[in-house]
């Protein structure tokens, strides 16, 4: 009987808290936006996800989608919030929610972008999704911070360019380098500094010539199995060995010319560095090669953004 008598309030314990479980797709709805006012959001995710899997009425559904993407949103979750932002957006494009959405999914793709040294699909998505906000909200508050994030978002971009382009200058292909410079400066010019554009470009054409005495000591290899290949008693393959030596010996004059053009466009575009930037520590290391100083150190990666920062950007939404 004792034993029975302590056992007793643990099963009524169990049976009351069962019962308080929501049973319905109804009661989850409700308790789950109860549990969003006030704040837990863990409670509030697993209630209106299964709330959604069961009956409730359009508008009740378009609640409980917005909330739940909300609630992860809130939680630090944001792979599980940008899943629900997009599918709120994709089955509720006139909902007076939606700028929220675009807003918050836009900070999402952000908090999700790893850093320039990384893929930067996400960023690439927040870059596109602000823009939008902004051209579909353009009286709304948040407008400015649209722009803040969007320009953080190309800031992520440019920098993802420049790494993949120091990449090149790593391994010595400073021909491919050289690309990828002009091509910040020409799309991402706003939000890179011109000085370390200049810097980095300049230094890669003056040292073109270190890849051009790299692939001649190649082609000079190539030049060689060739040769032997004359001595073939097979006037085909000679013929084919002729061929191939002229090619080679074309190459070799090219990658020479191009070591020297490269080098005094290298030259010009360092001077003017120095020029235009005097006070600029990018400027001083140009002079620096200028004057037979060997620069081939990395660049290296600057972080747009600071992990620390998200939590800011929640409190101001």
């Amino acid at each position: 009987m004792r034993g029975f008598l302590i056992v007793l309030p643990v099963l009524l314990i169990l049976v009351a808290s069962c019962e308080r479980i929501p049973r319905t797709a109804q009661e989850q709805y409700r308790k789950g936006i109860e549990a969003a006012v006030e704040g837990d959001w863990g409670k509030s995710s697993m209630l209106l996800e299964k709330a959604l899997q069961g009956e409730l009425s359009p508008k009740e559904q378009e609640i409980a989608k917005i909330t739940l993407a909300d609630a992860y949103f809130n939680d630090g979750d944001y792979e599980n919030a940008a899943l629900n932002y997009e599918e709120f957006l994709e089955l509720y494009p006139a909902s007076p929610k939606a700028r929220d959405a675009l807003f918050r999914l836009g900070i999402c793709y952000l908090n999700l972008t790893k850093g320039p040294q990384w893929d930067v699909t996400f960023a690439r998505k927040a870059y596109n999704l602000f823009g939008k906000f902004i051209e579909r909200y353009p009286e709304d508050p948040r407008v400015d911070k649209a722009r803040k994030f969007r320009r953080t978002a190309k800031e992520i971009l440019a920098e993802h360019e420049v790494y993949i382009a120091g990449t090149y200058d790593m391994i010595r292909k400073f021909t491919a380098s050289i690309q990828r410079y002009r091509d910040v400066m020409e799309k991402f010019g706003d939000v890179e500094r011109p000085d370390r554009l200049k810097y980095l470009l300049g230094r890669a054409y003056y040292y073109t010539y270190l890849q051009s005495e790299d692939e001649i000591d190649r082609l000079k290899d190539q030049l060689e199995r060739e040769k032997e290949r004359l001595k073939s008693e097979d006037p085909e393959e000679r013929k084919v060995a002729e061929n191939r030596i002229k090619l080679i010996e074309k190459d070799i004059e090219d990658w020479k010319r191009k070591a020297r053009e490269n080098k005094k466009e290298g030259e010009k575009i360092l001077s003017e560095l120095v020029r235009e930037f005097p006070g600029s520590v990018y400027a001083r290391k140009a002079n620096e090669i200028l004057n037979g100083v060997e620069h081939l150190e990395v660049e290296p990666v600057i972080e747009p953004i600071k992990r620390s920062l998200w939590w800011k950007i929640k409190e101001t939404l």
